[in-house]
């Protein structure tokens, strides 16, 4: 009876020592990722400010060869236009050649480029958002709009990895048009099959104005940057609260890229349409950065805007 009691007391102890392990490992394991948070902020923070200031010193410049250094060699431009992606450095310089060629609206124009977020997403993977304006020598407003990109860590800088970037169209054309989306790009890649559902759950929601089953494509600190929303949304909750839908609007999209990043990390792009039941349409492009959780492809940062 005595050895019994022994062994069971012995028991507890050693159960009672191994819960508050597993607290204490739980614990460290959550200031660790609190530290490492707090840590990294000050830094994105100081990376993005110092490429964004060589961005508009070499725009402001009308410089295409350095501004294009701040691409990577497989970087990809989404903007309102053109109304395809702009796939790897040597076409984003062709693009911004054209852009300070003579004729253009925008030669001699200056940037101006503001920060509402900027965040670390792993190692060598960053992401910020903000706002644009794009003046002419007058200082007339010649462009604005909203950015979401996604950069990749490279020799001590961020360098644009994909750039996500929509201006704000005053008078959008809504006419009847023969827009067919072109499929959806198919891929063996790692987990791009999750980025298909995610995208179809999106639209989904999205038709059927389900806010909640919308919101919850997000992760809890994830960014949604898109032109019918005023100014950058930040926080699953408050993108559930600040959804709205148009009467009869109905959503379509298309996946045209996808690259798997590592550190369950992906982006992807491609276009959207959106057509009303008086037969109006508008047409558009995303470019968005995903988690991947289990079996889901969470949305990090949706960025997406209009092309017409």
């Amino acid at each position: 009876m005595l050895l019994d009691n022994i062994n069971h007391k012995s028991i507890l102890v050693k159960k009672s020592y191994l819960i508050v392990l597993t607290v204490l490992f739980a614990f460290n394991c959550t200031q660790k990722k609190q530290k490492n948070e707090t840590e990294s902020k000050p830094l994105a923070e100081t990376l993005m400010a110092e490429s964004i200031q060589r961005f508009t010193t070499a725009w402001n410049q009308g410089n295409a060869v350095e501004i294009s250094k701040e691409f990577t060699a497989d970087a990809i431009r989404i903007i309102s236009n053109p109304q395809s992606p702009i796939e790897g450095q040597e076409s984003i310089l062709k693009a911004f050649e054209d852009t300070f060629s003579e004729g253009s609206e925008l030669k001699n124009s200056r940037i101006e480029v503001t920060v509402t977020d900027a965040r670390s997403v792993s190692e060598d993977i960053y992401l910020g958002a903000g706002n644009f304006t794009i003046l002419n020598q007058q200082n007339e407003i010649l462009e604005q709009g909203k950015w979401g990109n996604v950069f990749k860590f490279d020799n001590g800088q961020i360098k644009y990895l994909m750039e996500s970037a929509h201006r704000e169209l005053k008078d959008v054309d809504t006419s009847v048009a023969e827009i067919t989306l072109k499929n959806s790009i198919t891929s063996e890649a790692l987990h791009f099959d999750k980025i298909v559902r995610s995208i179809e759950n999106y639209i989904s929601n999205y038709n059927s104005k389900n806010s909640d089953g919308l919101s919850m494509l997000f992760t809890e600190d994830g960014i949604q940057n898109v032109n019918s929303k005023n100014g950058i949304v930040m926080g699953r909750q408050q993108i559930k609260q600040t959804e709205s839908y148009s009467d009869g609007s109905v959503l379509n999209a298309t996946i045209l890229g996808y690259r798997y990043l590592d550190n369950n990390l992906a982006i992807a792009y491609g276009k959207w349409t959106a057509s009303g039941e008086d037969n109006s349409i508008v047409i558009g492009q995303w470019g968005n950065l995903f988690k991947i959780e289990g079996e889901k492809a969470l949305l990090i940062m949706e960025s997406a805007g209009l092309s017409r």
